[in-house]
């Protein structure tokens, strides 16, 4: 017993010093409503913390398609995708997003976080050589701890270092002798920033390393029909098609965000495909995505198929409304049409406070900390959708003004 005592000891100590720092994460029960709406404690708000870009979550073809697989075929896929759990609602996806993304083959993960980590720890060995973007989600640092492989950090607004790095593994007294990689968000989640995919491209030519780019918040909002960073590049730049086709080992992706659903997914040649079926864990040995997810998410890809305009009227948007934070005096990071918002407050027990106040005036923003975010950047997070009417946009920018006069008076 004294052995558990201390185990639990320490347990409460380290949730103190959390606490302390103002750090404390909790969680509450939020009931979606739709048309930009949810229910939290009993009160109806304006949902501006979900990843719902193009609101599709509660799309009528979406949960149509979701209820028809189910009474077809159950809700879970109930066995992995390499035994049983591959059912004709899987192949429909992979199919779909396929046809969406131009690409030749796909596969499907429980999660975006699994597809990421999954695919990084299977295509690195541990004599290769990482170069990881300071602003990487965790899925994709986990996946580089996972390989084992020596891992270098740089930042995307600095790429001068990464040339350095990459010059000293290139140089002739180097005895690195593996493969290069660079990993990146093509759009940053938390600060909505885009990664230069131009100059990451002529470094990997230059240097002779291979990308994977994680598409999980450009997918549904930049790019031809939302297709991504990378279709958009693509489109502006055909003389790069060699250089992307050679270079970019790996397309990550989610169905959580845009999309609207759950899910990751991988896209790529049949080659690397048929290699993760083959040696991808995360994959192999998890129960594929259900019947009701796989139904639903292609659903979902279908109904962006067939309005390509939905992501150029959220960036629109997404500029009105960030033009006037800056008008406000705000600090906005990120690029002028993303609909990830991040308004720096910097300390996190006042971001903490503005978040409470935003919601007693009826809005739900997302409270960033520390150490999702470095220190002294706290921020309020706010996603903008196609769900929320420019009504609901106009009153949250009006409340964040009583706030700032307020902070500014005080």
């Amino acid at each position: 017993m004294s052995g558990r005592s201390t185990i639990h000891e320490t347990m409460q100590r380290r949730l103190r010093e959390i606490e302390a720092a103002g750090l404390l994460r909790t969680r509450r029960t939020v009931e979606p409503l739709g048309s930009g709406r949810c229910r939290l404690n009993s009160r109806e708000l304006w949902d501006f913390s979900s990843n719902d870009y193009l609101g599709l979550s509660r799309h009528p073809h979406v949960q149509q398609a979701t209820c028809d697989a189910v009474q077809a075929w159950g809700a879970g896929a109930r066995a992995s995708m390499l035994i049983s759990g591959w059912t004709p609602a899987h192949q429909q996806l992979v199919d779909t997003l396929a046809r969406f993304e131009q690409t030749e083959a796909s596969l499907i993960f429980s999660s975006g976080y699994a597809a990421c980590m999954g695919t990084i720890a299977t295509l690195v060995d541990k004599q290769d050589l990482i170069f990881c973007d300071k602003l990487n989600h965790a899925c994709l640092v986990d996946g580089c701890r996972l390989s084992g492989a020596k891992l270098r950090v740089y930042r995307h607004d600095q790429l001068d270092t990464l040339e350095r790095e990459l010059q000293k593994s290139h140089d002739s007294g180097s005895d690195f002798s593996g493969q290069r990689w660079i990993i990146t968000e093509t759009l940053f989640g938390m600060d909505g920033a885009m990664a230069d995919l131009p100059r990451l491209l002529e470094l990997a030519e230059q240097y002779d390393a291979a990308l994977i780019c994680d598409e999980a918040h450009g997918t549904g909002v930049y790019g031809p029909g939302g297709r991504g960073l990378i279709a958009e590049l693509l489109h502006d730049r055909p003389d790069l098609a060699d250089v992307v086709a050679n270079r970019v080992a790996a397309r990550l992706g989610t169905m959580s965000k845009a999309i609207g659903v759950q899910g990751g997914f991988v896209i790529g040649s049949q080659t690397l495909i048929q290699l993760l079926w083959n040696t991808a864990r995360p994959a192999m040995f998890s129960t594929g995505i259900s019947i009701a997810n796989a139904a639903a998410a292609a659903a979902a890809i279908e109904t962006m198929l067939d309005n390509e305009s939905g992501p150029t009227e959220l960036r629109a948007r997404s500029r009105q409304f960030r033009e006037r934070m800056q008008q406000l005096g705000l600090e906005v990071l990120g690029e002028p049409d993303c609909p990830i918002v991040p308004l720096v407050i910097e300390d996190p027990r006042r971001t903490i406070r503005w978040a409470g106040q935003l919601e007693e005036a009826g809005f739900l923003v997302g409270a960033v900390r520390p150490p999702t975010v470095p220190r002294n950047t706290s921020r309020l997070r706010i996603s903008l959708s196609l769900a929320h009417p420019e009504q609901a946009i106009d009153e949250l920018a009006a409340a964040l003004d009583r706030l700032n006069r307020e902070g500014m008076a005080a």
